[in-house]
């Protein structure tokens, strides 16, 4: 394994973590609408965008 690989699966382990211990509703407010959703979800969706951008960018 190299050093990438071992930062990606941290990265995923601390992901996982937070995903367990965070549960509950939480209200997330967009431009158009309010939604509200599991904080795991919400946790999850940000993290997607942000590993997209960060491919786009790459």
């Amino acid at each position: 394994m190299n050093k990438r690989q071992v930062w990606a699966l941290a990265l995923i382990a601390v992901l996982v973590v937070v995903l367990v211990m965070n549960r509950g509703s939480v209200n997330v407010d967009l431009i158009v609408t309010d939604i509200s959703a599991l904080k795991s979800l919400a946790f999850l969706g940000f993290t997607g965008v942000g590993v997209a951008i960060g491919m786009l960018l790459k």
